[in-house]
């Protein structure tokens, strides 16, 4: 079942509302139907307390920003040596900076997610971090494939990557129509 942009923010709405529990959304999409998303309905969302919704952040920017120049070009040199090392460095600075973006407010919003996937990085952070009055937004460029959620699917079939199964509760995850 498909979403438009009014409808899922509707239901986004009276989920912000829940302070206990799981908070990880997701909203499903290619690029453009995303970016229409972000700058047709995210823009003008309100939160319950009638405060705008908090801009979407770029997840690539903020975790390369989050690592000083000298240590990316130490990671970006030792990736093809010494992959897990930086997969788990990179782990470590994701949690770091999830930690720091919830601090306030208690919404993230967060779309480029490419670096995720490319090192393999452990999604569950995402599950985590999403709990009790912190609530997390994925945009996920992507779409449901039967009981499967494939991200990249507009790419080349090999960049094609399955979302973990039970990240994101299905009544959590929207997918935008088209139009």
């Amino acid at each position: 079942m498909t979403f438009t942009g009014p409808q899922i923010i509707s239901e986004l709405r009276e989920k912000l509302q829940f302070e206990i529990g799981r908070h990880l959304y997701g909203v499903l999409g290619s690029y453009a139907a995303l970016a229409r998303f972000e700058h047709e309905d995210l823009t003008y969302a309100r939160m319950p307390d009638d405060t705008p919704f908090p801009a979407p952040v770029n997840l690539n920017a903020a975790l390369l920003g989050n690592i000083g120049d000298a240590d990316l070009r130490g990671l970006v040199a030792q990736e093809a040596r010494r992959p897990h090392a930086v997969q788990s460095r990179l782990n470590q600075e994701l949690g770091a900076l999830l930690n720091r973006l919830l601090a306030e407010p208690d919404f993230l919003i967060v779309k480029q997610i490419e670096m995720l996937f490319a090192f393999h990085l452990d999604l569950s952070i995402f599950r985590i971090s999403a709990s009790n009055r912190k609530h997390v937004l994925l945009l996920l460029p992507g779409g449901r494939r039967g009981d499967q959620i494939t991200l990249f699917q507009d790419a080349d079939a090999r960049f094609h990557r399955i979302l973990t199964a039970n990240l994101i509760a299905d009544n959590h995850l929207w997918e935008l129509s088209d139009g």
